[in-house]
């Protein structure tokens, strides 16, 4: 099996995120699953680096390391407030849950590791790598379904495959996201990158639906819509529900 089966010609990638209709035709749905895997792990492996130098400065696996620069960080914030002697009383005796929360982080990841903890920094780093492809996969199944969904409310006769083959170039954008650990350009990338992907997948929408620009747009943000609605509703639920039980109580 080459690998012409499992990736695009880079010809079309170029011409996919330039927003060129050549780019988003006679492409596999095969081959844009294995370039969202691909970009993904490119993307990754600067943040990995990062991830990786992190939980070994820690002497502990990733999430603890986090637990650990968050402790420390509510620490820092607590004695910088101190030192400032300007909050009220209330305020600082608020916070002395904080400080408590702060050292219980940097406890847990102070605890003896089984492995040396170069090892268990490793493993945790290249687990957090190797969901970046995963995340992306996932985003592109289930978010691309509901973007078909509403292109045939609105009138479209799109297939699956070509659907989905046309739309996974919108990763290639997504590679500046790997900039994060960078500080200020890694923030400046991400978003960048984000907007160009979005873009890319709304040129990729209307060329092979066939739907005008407009309700091609509309297929494109309408379930971003409906999640931050769907979102907003459990929110609120959440809190009344919790109300209700303190008034219970």
């Amino acid at each position: 099996m080459s690998l012409r089966q499992w990736l695009p010609p880079p010809q079309k990638m170029s011409d996919a995120i330039q927003l060129r209709a050549p780019g988003f035709a006679n492409t596999t749905m095969r081959q844009s699953l294995g370039m969202v895997v691909l970009l993904g792990l490119l993307a990754g492996f600067l943040p990995f680096l990062f991830n990786w130098g992190q939980a070994t400065a820690a002497g502990s696996a990733l999430p603890l390391a986090r637990l650990a620069a968050v402790g420390a960080m509510l620490n820092a914030s607590l004695l910088e407030r101190g030192a400032m002697n300007q909050a009220p009383i209330q305020f600082v005796s608020g916070l002395f849950g904080l400080a408590q929360l702060g050292e219980l982080f940097q406890t847990i990841a102070g605890l003896e590791q089984p492995f040396p903890g170069w090892f268990t920094a490793f493993l945790s780093a290249l687990g957090e790598w190797i969901n970046w492809p995963l995340r992306w996969l996932s985003l592109w199944i289930v978010y691309g379904a509901l973007v078909m969904v509403c292109n045939k409310a609105l009138g479209a006769a799109n297939r699956l495959q070509p659907f989905f083959a046309a739309t996974g170039f919108a990763a290639a954008p997504l590679l500046l996201s790997g900039l994060a650990p960078i500080p200020c350009l890694g923030r400046v990338g991400s978003v960048a990158g984000v907007i160009w992907a979005v873009i890319v997948y709304a040129r990729a929408n209307e060329e092979v639906t066939g739907l005008p620009r407009s309700r091609s747009l509309i297929a494109v943000f309408l379930p971003v819509f409906f999640v931050l609605l769907f979102s907003l509703l459990v929110t609120v639920l959440s809190v009344l529900s919790a109300l209700l039980l303190v008034v219970r109580v």
